[in-house]
């Protein structure tokens, strides 16, 4: 049976944005849990930060274990802090995360995109 190497892809404008210590955090990160997830879709947190309107900006890794294609589209994703009460909103990505690929983005939680739908993901700090 052969395994299929999972790549690690950044999107052209995290690419020419990022900064090398960010870069190589992602590195890292990406080796670590490809080693210990598998199957299916992984958000991963790496980390999270507020902007000047108070909206949570929470990075993660999306890891695409599946062969296929992976679109995030209209998709209630749940960001969950210990002793904190978790926080549900709906987002799109702009692109498809090709098989076997990981994928740094920022979803940003705000009072706009906040829903009660029940996620499909949930993000654990």
């Amino acid at each position: 049976m052969t395994t299929t190497k999972q790549k690690l892809y950044f999107e052209p404008a995290w690419d020419k944005t990022i900064a090398p210590t960010d870069g190589e955090k992602i590195r890292y990160h990406f080796q670590q849990q490809t080693k210990q997830l598998q199957g299916g879709v992984h958000l991963s947190f790496l980390w999270n930060a507020r902007n000047h309107k108070g909206e949570h900006l929470i990075t993660v890794l999306i890891h695409n274990f599946e062969q296929g294609n992976f679109r995030l589209h209209n998709t209630a994703i749940s960001y969950y802090e210990k002793g904190k009460q978790p926080v549900n909103a709906m987002f799109s990505l702009p692109c498809e995360i090709a098989g076997n690929t990981s994928m740094p983005w920022t979803f940003i939680f705000s009072e706009t995109n906040e829903t009660n739908a029940d996620p499909q993901y949930t993000i654990w700090k």
